[in-house]
This record gives structure tokens, sequence and C-alpha cells, in this order.
């Protein structure tokens, strides 16, 4: 296993929340929104950190008891799932990688690994690519501009 193989996020096009312990992450190109449960959502967070695979597979034997079965596997189907869904791409050989703090294994006892796993829904797939997700500031949403007829 390579410590070089990373992953990114464009986060211009994907956007994510979590909310506990869940993670909802949408492409805005696509329109497909995603839910992943509370291992995936621990992963993408790593992910968004620029945690290589390594590392990643490292924290979870660190934090997890993972004596019935061998995360790798897992950890790499989920992020094959992720690049195939365009959630993810990987990290430009060029670019420096980011530094990345790892945690510190947590003492005391370690719950079972349990592999990570991802839903995909299509059914605001129209709304979203028509009204994407946006960033609304003080001015609220819509925008307006000056002089023209209030929406509605």
């Amino acid at each position: 296993m390579s410590d070089s193989e990373r992953y990114a996020i464009d986060e211009s096009q994907i956007v994510s929340e979590v909310i506990d312990g869940e993670a909802i992450v949408v492409n805005l190109t696509n329109g497909y929104y995603y839910s992943l449960d509370a291992p995936a959502a621990e992963i993408w967070a790593w992910l968004q950190s620029g945690w290589s695979i390594a590392e990643i597979v490292s924290a979870i034997r660190r934090g997890y008891d993972c004596s019935s079965s061998d995360p790798e596997p897992a950890v790499r189907a989920l992020i094959d799932s992720l690049v195939t869904d365009e959630l993810v791409a990987p990290f430009e050989a060029g670019a420096a990688p980011p530094a990345v703090e790892s945690p510190d294994g947590t003492p005391g006892a370690r719950s079972p690994f349990r592999a990570p796993s991802m839903q995909r829904f299509s059914d605001m797939q129209g709304l979203l690519l028509v009204d994407p997700v946006h960033e609304v500031d003080d001015t609220g949403w819509p925008h307006t501009q000056p002089g023209a007829p209030p929406a509605g």
C-alpha cells in the first residue's frame, strides 16, 4: 500500500455536511446526492483533510478492533465508489500533499470495525440541476438585480 495514494474533493462541484455521524454529499454536476453511514463519513472527513489510503487504514487499525476483518479492502471499495460517482479524484502527483495530523490511538475498548457504506439518491436530481445548492449571505436569496421586479 503506497502512502502517496491520496484523493481530492472538488469543493466547487461537491458539497457535504456531516449530521449526527452521517455524511450527506451532493454532486452538483450530476444532481445525485449520497448518504454515507458513520464509518464512511469518518473516511470522507479524512479524505477532505488530505489523508492517504495508508493513513486512513492505519487510523482505522489503531482506533477499531479489526480482528475479524482487514479494513483495507473495505476502504478501497468505498473510495472506488466515490471515484466512480465523481465525488473524489486522484490527487495530482505534482501537487504537494497537505500536512496531516494523525490522531493518537484511543485507549480502552475499541469497537469492532464495520465496513463503510454509501447510498446514492436521484429523487432530487432535477431540482439540484436546475437550482443547485448555493451560498447564502446576509442579503438572502434569491439575489435580484436593482430595478428588477420582485420574484413571484
